[in-house]
């Protein structure tokens, strides 16, 4: 959701070529935003990271630059991998299993279901790229709801849905361990 400063506030983006850094033009954003913690950031900083190749940083250009190295690139590129899965198993086809339905009977009953493997992965993809929050209470969610979904003519899809979602969950473990082992130590105390 865009904020009162605007979507198009992350818009501006410089890739210098020579030092393999994105950087992005922050200057009318609030302190507080200009960050990759905040979503709108992070999901304008991965929409451009999408589109380029060979970044080794990032730079936020606000008043003072922030520069974020090597383990927040680690981090960002699990993050579109995770985004590029979410892609695969979107472009699944539904198989739904409605005998004496015509053809555009269950195109219309497809394109209507939730589970629709387009639908529902397109939308954890957009909830990941936006927020991680709000991308694990989505994924929470349609698990619930995949597991109280009892469709008959939908069994197959679901059925395949659902071991898509066990892939997926375990990849998001795994880039969860993965994140974990690139955090910075913990600070000693004092």
């Amino acid at each position: 959701m865009p904020g009162p400063w605007g979507e198009c506030v992350f818009s501006q983006a410089e890739v210098q070529p020579s030092r393999a850094r994105l950087v992005v033009d922050c200057k009318e954003a609030p302190d507080s935003v200009a960050d990759l913690r905040h979503p709108e950031c992070l999901s304008a900083v991965l929409g451009h990271l999408e589109r380029e190749f060979g970044i080794e940083s990032v730079v936020l250009s606000h008043y003072v630059e922030k520069q974020y190295g090597s383990r927040t690139m680690d981090t960002l590129r699990r993050t579109l991998g995770l985004a590029s899965l979410f892609s695969q198993v979107g472009s699944r086809p539904p198989s739904p299993k409605f005998p004496g339905f015509s053809k555009k009977q269950i195109a219309l009953k497809c394109a209507a279901c939730p589970f629709h493997p387009r639908t529902l992965f397109r939308g954890l993809r957009e909830d990941l790229l936006r927020d991680f929050a709000a991308f694990h209470g989505a994924f929470a969610d349609i698990a619930e709801k995949l597991y109280r979904y009892r469709e008959p003519g939908c069994r197959t899809c679901t059925a395949a849905t659902t071991n898509d979602m066990i892939y997926v969950f375990q990849e998001v473990a795994r880039f969860g361990e993965a994140v974990l082992r690139t955090a910075p130590p913990p600070e000693a105390p004092r």
